[in-house]
């Protein structure tokens, strides 16, 4: 187990790394206006995304693979597969067809994207891009039946692999659109053909199975929330277009940074306690929870209160390490990384609370609470779609606080008291908020243009926003001693 954890971690941290490369070379190697016709066109397939791949796909057929005879469990593959090839392939179909209109959904009337020119950008990058989903679905299919077998290594190397391409395509070919289209379509195929030479004697077959009835209907709750996610997408993007050239390519941006950041201190411990909070309830699962909880809330408060700070010094850093960003780009990715950073800490917790009541079977209630978050959040991009990009994308912070007392409540319906929390959270999000106030005077001192130039302000922020963390933490009595402290995964009994 510990070794699949660390495959999973691993994979999870060379991904991100690569991600943020990704993002680096692209920023440098295109013009801002090509950015965003290809960011508003890369939202097309991410509308399906999650609905024909990663977690659909991998929460609705793992459970059902495990539980199949191994003799069964290959036949339903083998006819998931080609199933899942034709629903693919007919969605290709329907989203070239349909490119122009998808697309006029997207940008909003007004736009510099609605120029002529422009908008046939946007259009010819989609119809390029949709094969990305068909390579990022059959990627999750696979990833699902190895996992299923719990063979972890060619999950972990398939994220490598897209970026590996990505990045290659998109260096050898700089400023060229259709290199730019190709780079993901391509790297979403070969995510999927990386891991095919793992699944021993794989091959389609067209037939139906008994089990796809169960499996559709498993989808459906992840399909929900998914479909209310990609809505929220939808509006998000739509509202960015109003905005002038380069405030779509930075909010792209600072989400790289925000995903990665929750991607590594909240998902990938939430994925490796999962297990055993799978076996407690009530009383027990709440003790279990809070030495994990202590230690989350005081990392991601200190990361979320950093980022808010130091946002400037941090997109410069990491996303002009191939050639310098434009000043349009670079204040878009500077506001909303400041205003998303405030929400690390809320969307953190969420991530390891929402793992717990899957643990406890209450997916209805999971899928209910995240509807109505990500409703909140919709609705608050467009309350304050004219407000600027920092006050638009503190919605989602907003979203997030009103999230956690909600998963809070339901947790404890089901005997899981965290009474502690509410209090605790509030003094480490205090706390972080501190940590943010020198990288705020430098950034009133000086202007990064250059990774060189950033990365002195960079680190003395950071150090100075740690050690105003620790004393306020000190004031606000905070246990910084659970952060040495053994915890539930590795053997002790929690608090």
């Amino acid at each position: 187990m510990l070794r699949a954890i660390l495959l999973v971690m691993g994979g999870t941290l060379a991904s991100r790394v690569l991600g943020l490369v990704r993002q680096a070379v692209f920023n440098a190697f295109y013009p801002d206006a090509l950015k965003d016709a290809f960011n508003v066109a890369y939202r097309v397939p991410n509308l399906l995304r999650e609905l024909l791949a990663e977690g659909a796909v991998q929460n609705a057929l793992i459970p059902l693979l495990k539980a199949l005879p191994p003799e069964e469990a290959k036949a339903f593959a083998r006819r998931f597969a080609a199933f899942l090839l034709g629903v693919n392939l007919l969605v290709l179909g329907l989203g070239y067809l349909l490119a122009p209109w998808v697309a006029g959904l997207l940008v909003a009337e007004g736009s510099h994207l609605k120029a002529p020119e422009a908008f046939q950008e946007v259009v010819y990058l989609t119809r390029l891009l949709l094969p990305f989903l068909l390579g990022i679905s059959m990627a999750a299919l696979f990833s699902a039946l190895l996992q299923a077998e719990e063979r972890f290594l060619p999950y972990a190397l398939g994220p490598v692999a897209f970026n590996l391409v990505a990045i290659g395509l998109m260096a050898l070919f700089p400023g060229d659109p259709t290199a730019l289209g190709l780079s993901v379509s391509l790297g979403g195929l070969v995510q999927a053909l990386v891991q095919l030479p793992f699944l021993r004697g794989f091959r389609l077959e067209w037939r139906w199975h008994r089990a796809f009835l169960p499996a559709l209907l498993r989808m459906g709750p992840f399909a929900f929330t998914t479909s209310l996610r990609q809505f929220l997408n939808l509006v998000l993007t739509h509202i960015l277009t109003r905005y002038p050239p380069a405030a779509v390519t930075g909010f792209y941006n600072a989400e790289v940074v925000f995903q990665m950041v929750l991607g590594l201190f909240a998902t990938s411990p939430a994925i490796a306690l999962f297990p055993r909070m799978s076996a407690l309830k009530g009383e027990a699962l709440g003790r279990f929870l809070r030495g994990p909880l202590e230690r989350l809330a005081l990392v991601l408060a200190l990361l979320g209160g950093l980022l808010t700070g130091l946002a400037p010094f941090v997109v410069v850093l990491l996303f002009g390490l191939f050639g310098p960003l434009t000043p349009e780009n670079r204040a878009y990715s500077a506001e909303v990384l400041a205003a998303l950073g405030l929400a690390v800490l809320p969307w953190g917790v969420n991530t390891l609370f929402l793992r717990g009541l899957y643990a406890l079977g209450k997916v209805r209630e999971a899928v209910t609470a995240s509807a109505l978050v990500f409703l909140l959040n919709t609705l608050g991009y467009w309350l304050l779609r004219d407000a600027g990009l920092f006050l638009l994308n503190l919605s989602t912070a907003l979203a997030g606080w009103v999230g956690l007392f909600l998963y809070l409540r339901l947790l404890a319906g089901e005997g899981v008291e965290l009474g502690f929390l509410p209090g605790f959270l509030a003094r480490a999000f205090l706390a972080g908020l501190s940590a943010a106030v020198p990288g705020l005077v430098l950034g009133d001192l000086f202007v990064p243009t250059t990774p060189l130039k950033a990365l002195g302000p960079l680190a003395l922020g950071g150090a100075l926003g740690l050690l105003l963390f620790a004393a306020s933490g000190w004031v606000l009595r905070l246990p910084f001693r659970a952060l040495l402290a053994r915890g539930p995964a590795d053997g002790s009994k929690g608090v």
